[in-house]
């Protein structure tokens, strides 16, 4: 059975204690009308009794006699009365017994009326007469001779009529208000019942999460009050929640999303979570929550930064790490602290990988101490010979002209250096940047000729093709046209006059290899290793030959930055040692 509500038993409540005073005025209205029946009855028979004792005064028979029984017979069936006529106990007349029945009557003097009257002059009394087989309303009278009663007794039925329509109407009045009070009820109730189960439903709703939930119904009185406030806090709510939730998704997505690596330890020191990129940059943390970060990483300078930290032992909340892995990487972790809802300490890993940054600082070192070895050379000659000539001018000018050639040839190198180490470092720079397209490889080698040509007519030297693929391949005109420019250029320059430099290419299907061969003196093994790296020069005599030793390294970085590769293959002829082939491979393009 469902329990009742706290509203619902008020009403009941008042419900009963409404019907329990409406009962007491009922029983308190109900004694009172039959009190006042009563007391109206027997002023209405003390009435009938003092004409009935005037007649019977009037008459000239004597009590007991058969005329007297006549006449008392008579009397009570013209007034719709007993008339009952007592002598010192023994009844002598009445009208509602036959005479011969009179002797056979009981003593009367033991009656309550016929005391009182004996002893007050008259008396009343309601009771039960064995004689009539009913209640009767008694009425007697002192007749003024000595132990001589007149008594009147009128049936009660008559009063309990009255009372019974009395109490007949009052219950029907009793039972309408009771049953109209209890249909009200059921409405309250059902009404109240509406709301509170409204409310109810809502606030449920609004503790599952379902913020958008409101009460549409408002109900009248107190309950439109908590109605609205209910209203008010879940919009309330709904928007903190909302402003909450943004919040998470942008921390979210800055977490999933962001290049560092994050971990996240709890107040043990045992890792929590890890972002995708700390997956990608640590692939054993995919699955360590839970583990110490010594047993993933393997690193104790973290594993001691963070027991120091938790400990309370470091004096800043903070540290930062600088780690160099095995496979060449270097990651700036930064730990921090902080706390969480419930006021413990957890920790914050970043890893960031400064592997480029240490790359293109070892890079820059390396760049910087090259160039100031390579400019310092030609740059000491250039001062050398212009001292000479201001100190001590030649008077010849064949000599002059020969001092100043060497200085122009010395900045001519300097400045070929200059543009060799600008256009080297705008190709690594584009390197990512670079938009590669489909490039007609056959038109870029015939460009690339028609540039050198002269060059080569120069030394007699013959350039002559093989097959050539029309494959396009990836790339871009400017770009392959420096590598194939620096190549050819090198071939020129290292080949003996009046030979043949010979380009030829094959494809794979999915790469086409290009072959420049010529007929130079050859690169051993330990320098065909080394002949792409900045700087680097066969020669040493650099000045005399223009070589700046940055052309190939540029042909390299453009190369890759094309998916392709770049090597040496010599000797070419292995009987004599000499000759080189530098072979250029890029992927065919798609589509």
């Amino acid at each position: 059975m469902p329990k009742k509500s706290l509203h619902m038993k008020i009403l009941l409540w008042g419900w009963a204690i409404m019907l329990c005073a409406l009962l007491l005025t009922f029983w308190f209205y109900y004694g009172t009308v039959a009190e006042e029946l009563t007391s109206s009855s027997g002023q209405s028979t003390s009435h009938l009794l003092n004409f009935v004792r005037g007649q019977i005064s009037k008459s000239d028979t004597d009590p007991g006699s058969s005329s007297f029984q006549k006449t008392i017979t008579e009397l009570g069936h013209d007034l719709g009365i007993r008339i009952t006529y007592i002598k010192n106990g023994k009844v002598l007349a009445d009208s509602e017994v036959q005479e011969d029945r009179l002797s056979k009557l009981d003593d009367h003097s033991n009656r309550p009326e016929v005391i009182a009257a004996e002893a007050s002059g008259s008396g009343e009394n309601v009771r039960y007469s064995t004689t009539l087989e009913t209640r009767m309303l008694y009425v007697a009278k002192a007749m003024g001779k000595d132990g001589e009663f007149l008594r009147l007794a009128m049936p009660y039925s008559v009063i309990g009529e009255r009372l019974a329509r009395v109490k007949l109407n009052f219950a029907l009045v009793l039972l309408l208000i009771a049953a109209g009070s209890a249909m009200l009820l059921i409405y309250i109730g059902k009404r109240t019942s509406a709301a509170v189960t409204e409310i109810s439903a809502t606030a449920t709703a609004i503790g599952e999460g379902d913020y958008s939930k409101r009460i549409r119904v408002l109900p009248g009185g107190e309950y439109k009050l908590l109605a609205n406030s209910i209203n008010t806090m879940a919009r309330k709510i709904q928007g903190h929640i909302r402003i909450i939730e943004d919040q998470k998704n942008k921390l979210d997505a800055m977490f999933e999303n962001m290049k560092e690596g994050i971990m996240v330890l709890d107040p043990d020191g045992k890792i929590e979570s890890v972002n995708n990129s700390m997956i990608e940059i640590i692939p054993e943390t995919a699955n360590s929550r839970g583990r110490m970060p010594l047993e993933v990483l393997t690193r104790h300078e973290i594993q001691d930064s963070v027991d120091a930290i938790l400990s309370n032992r470091s004096e800043s909340k903070s540290d930062s790490i600088i780690l160099d892995f095995s496979d060449g990487r270097s990651m700036n972790v930064t730990i921090c602290s902080f706390n969480d809802s419930g006021n413990n300490r957890k920790l914050i890993l970043v890893f960031h990988d400064i592997s480029e940054v240490r790359r293109i600082e070892m890079v820059l070192r390396d760049f910087v101490s090259n160039a100031s070895h390579q400019l310092r050379t030609p740059l000491t000659s250039i001062k050398g010979y212009t001292e000479t000539i201001i100190d001590n001018p030649p008077s010849d000018n064949n000599t002059l002209s020969k001092f100043l050639n060497i200085i122009l040839d010395n900045a001519n190198h300097m400045s070929k250096v200059i543009t060799g180490m600008f256009a080297l470092a705008r190709s690594e720079y584009s390197g990512k940047k670079l938009r590669s397209v489909p490039t007609n490889l056959q038109q870029t080698i015939s460009h690339t000729i028609d540039n050198l040509t002269k060059q080569a007519d120069s030394r007699e030297i013959t350039i002559t093709t093989g097959q050539i693929v029309k494959d396009l391949v990836v790339g871009t005109d400017e770009g392959l046209v420096q590598i194939f420019e620096n190549i050819l250029e090198n071939a020129i320059k290292y080949a003996p006059e009046k030979s043949a430099i010979i380009i030829e290419t094959k494809s794979d299907g999915s790469s086409v290899t290009t072959k420049v061969i010529d007929e130079g003196p050859g690169i051993t093994p330990a320098d065909a290793e080394r002949i792409f790296e900045r700087f680097f020069k066969l020669d040493e005599n650099a000045v005399e030959n223009g070589s700046s030793g940055l052309g190939l390294a540029i042909c390299r970085s453009l190369v890759r930055n094309f998916n392709g590769d770049i090597w040496v293959e010599s000797p070419t002829d292995i009987a004599s040692g000499t000759g080189s082939a530098f072979c250029v491979k890029l992927p065919i393009a798609k589509g």
